[in-house]
């Protein structure tokens, strides 16, 4: 069995497209397969539907995660955002792949597939590094230029 979850499967591949600046906020951005533009398009849309509209009222530091992922008859936006010191919020979102504009709210109980997890485990140990553990204090710049290579 490999990362993909599937006997036969190829692991999907996980790439950092970039930090992107969505309404104000700071966000990574992932995919976990070959997405063409407009599928990433959208999620940005949708995170820019989903982020608080003012970070710095809610307690945020105004930055989180973005990652799209392709599956065979799916394709995911989970938007993740930092509250307080120590609260990751989550919403996930999903489209048929022949409608990657048309991203809705999934109401499953899921959190991730096996890459995604990959990612936000990621995102966890570098928002302890760079922000919780820091010595020196928060370091929101050192998070963001932490981003998750294979």
């Amino acid at each position: 069995m490999n990362i993909a979850g599937a006997v036969d499967a190829a692991p999907r591949p996980i790439t950092f497209l970039g930090l992107h600046d969505i309404d104000g906020w700071k966000i990574k951005t992932y995919r976990t397969a070959a997405l063409g533009a407009e599928p990433m398009m959208a999620a940005r849309r949708r995170a820019a539907d989903t982020l608080p509209p003012r970070p710095d009222r809610v307690g945020a530091f105004g930055v989180g995660f973005l990652i799209v992922h392709q599956t065979g008859d799916s394709c995911f936006a989970l938007v993740d955002w930092w509250v307080r010191e120590d609260q990751l919020h989550q919403r996930v979102f999903a489209t048929p792949p022949d409608r990657p504009d048309a991203f809705e709210p999934l109401l499953a109980p899921v959190v991730g597939c096996v890459p995604a997890l990959c990612v936000i485990d990621h995102e966890r140990q570098a928002w302890l590094r760079h922000v919780l553990a820091n010595p020196a204090g928060p370091d929101i710049d050192g998070y963001l230029a932490d981003t998750y290579t294979p």
